[in-house]
């Protein structure tokens, strides 16, 4: 709006949520002591053509899951940007090609995490970090991405998860 008045208006600085974790509080779910890490935020199909309803076998396609950690959930003090790290446990293996100057790199993966920051006020995310999970749950690669930020497709796995950041839960120290 103020560059419409001929004034310039300030950038957001590229990492909005402060360092300080006096600055950041976690949420706190309201979940028992004995309710698993990730919760299934929803599922989807992993079929090689869009809107597929078979794969090449006649076979239905593969459902994978969305979750979300519920314990690494953080917000801004003033609530305006959030933190949620996701899980995808795709149904069917999928396939993470990476290049640098000397190296092609294949990875085949089940499992994948992402960790979304979301301005709550705009109703807007970024991803920060993917990371391809191998055997045991260990990181076999990460990338971190430029922090783009854009609103949620409707009724996607981001737009279930974006209240339950920034509304859901109490703020615990």
């Amino acid at each position: 709006m103020l560059a419409a008045c001929g004034q310039q208006q300030a950038a957001a600085p590229a990492n909005p949520l402060p360092e300080d974790p006096a600055a950041q509080v976690h949420v706190s779910l309201q979940t028992t002591p004995l309710s698993p890490d990730w919760i299934v935020a929803a599922r989807q199909r992993d079929c090689s053509e869009i809107g597929a309803l078979t794969n090449s076998g006649g076979d239905r396609c593969a459902y994978g899951d969305v979750l979300y950690n519920q314990r690494n959930i953080t917000r801004s003090v003033d609530g305006s940007v959030a933190n949620l790290w996701a899980q995808v446990n795709h149904g069917t293996p999928q396939v993470y090609t990476g290049e640098s100057d000397t190296t092609i790199t294949r990875i085949r993966y089940t499992q994948s995490r992402v960790h979304y920051r979301f301005r709550c006020n705009e109703e807007t995310f970024a991803i920060i970090e993917r990371q391809i999970m191998g055997d045991n749950e260990v990181v076999v690669q990460r990338d971190a991405p430029q922090e783009v930020y854009r609103a949620p497709r409707e009724w996607s796995a981001v737009a279930l998860m974006m209240p339950i950041a920034c509304k859901g839960g109490v703020l615990a120290p």
